[in-house]
């Protein structure tokens, strides 16, 4: 069968076909451009010294805490004090009512003026019937009776002193003062109450936070290191546990909860002589002054005990990768290729970390755009300032 096609058809399939053959003779032809390396931040590990530290937490105590309690039963008649206030040892903060116990001395003062108005009388009678027997002038027998009287009075006078002792003790005791210095609790009972009487009432409560103190648990690990890094250096002996040097506690350094930096400086002053065998741990006290009162007792704590300062490389942590098989950085060779080493870790100082093994002092470390390398491909590496990179 013939088939017919009309002329602008065909003129049409011809122009198509002398465009493509025209198409596949020109020098601009499409190329693939590969797209440029990425580019890097890199800088060198940074050699200084670093101190090691043994780090804790544990939780502010105060240094006294003192319970006020009545003991005396009585009203209570007033409290001296606004809760909170920082008091004084010897100011009194509550008054119980005085007026029994005030009768009571009374009557205690005037048992012993009687008894040792009637001593005198009877170390008169008894003094004159001994010279009355010695001189055969008056029976033996009533000197010895006069004489048992006067030592039976002398004994009365002495209990009746004790119990004038105990009431004027009891009288002291209605003015309830301050034991230590420090800052006053709330009270916790009114005026007006009755106070003392099935037991002893607790009215308030004296808190001395200057100083305060921090107790850490040592691990058994910790403690041995150090006993025997005392060992070695010749100082054991001579060196009580928690020392440095005879006389000289340990220093440590406190940052609180909201804190990165460790801004209070203390000292140990107190290890506990053995260690607990449930929990393989050491108590340790340390001490921090506290004159401004910032450690208030029940806040955590974070304490860090340096030991021993050595030159050591440093990276930023958070150029150091993870996977699992452990820590690796990403470091940039001398035909800017990427390679994977593998490194391990020491303390963290700031926001930098210690390789102790890995890495050497003019590797170029991947610092920023750790994402757009790949192992083995190009990058383009740009260094760090090196006030950056610290």
């Amino acid at each position: 069968m013939r088939v017919r096609v009309c002329k602008p058809c065909a003129w049409m399939a011809q122009l198509v076909i002398a465009a493509a053959i025209g198409g596949c003779d020109s020098d601009d032809a499409n190329v693939f451009a590969p797209p440029p390396p990425p580019e890097v931040i890199v800088a060198t590990p940074l050699v200084r010294d670093v101190v090691d530290y043994l780090t804790y937490t544990g939780v502010i105590e105060a240094s006294e805490t003192v319970e006020l309690r009545a003991r005396v039963q009585g009203f209570l008649e007033s409290v001296n004090f606004q809760p909170g206030q920082r008091v004084k040892t010897g100011d009194i903060l509550f008054v119980i009512d005085k007026s029994q116990y005030q009768n009571m001395v009374d009557q205690a003062e005037a048992a012993v003026r009687s008894q040792e108005a009637a001593l005198i009388g009877a170390e008169n009678d008894a003094t004159m019937a001994r010279e009355l027997a010695d001189q055969r002038a008056g029976p033996e027998i009533d000197a010895v009776i006069k004489a048992a009287k006067r030592d039976s009075i002398k004994a009365d006078l002495a209990q009746a002193q004790a119990e004038l002792a105990e009431a004027r003790l009891n009288l002291e005791y209605c003015d309830v003062i301050a034991p230590i210095d420090g800052r006053v609790t709330e009270n916790y009972v009114d005026v007006g109450n009755l106070v003392g009487r099935s037991e002893t009432t607790l009215l308030a409560k004296i808190v001395q936070a200057t100083p305060a103190y921090v107790p850490i648990d040592a691990s058994e690990s910790d403690v041995l290191a150090v006993r025997r890094a005392r060992e070695q250096s010749g100082a054991a002996a001579t060196v009580e546990p928690g020392q440095i040097a005879p006389g000289q506690w340990r220093p440590c350094e406190l940052a609180l909860a909201d804190e990165t930096d460790y801004k209070v400086a203390g000292q140990v002053d107190y290890v506990d002589p053995a260690l607990n065998p449930d929990t393989g741990t050491l108590r340790v006290r340390t001490r921090f002054e506290n004159a401004n009162e910032t450690l208030l007792p029940g806040l955590f704590a974070r304490i860090r005990f340096p030991m021993s300062s050595q030159q050591a490389m440093l990276v930023p942590d958070a150029a150091l990768l993870s996977d699992q098989r452990g820590r690796f950085a990403m470091v940039v060779n001398a035909e800017d290729t990427v390679e994977v080493r593998r490194v391990s870790i020491g303390v963290l100082d700031g926001s930098m970390r210690v390789v102790t093994e890995g890495l050497e002092p003019d590797d170029r470390v991947i610092v920023l755009g750790v994402l757009k390398a790949r192992p083995g491909a190009k990058v383009n590496p740009k260094m760090q300032e090196a006030a950056e990179s610290r």
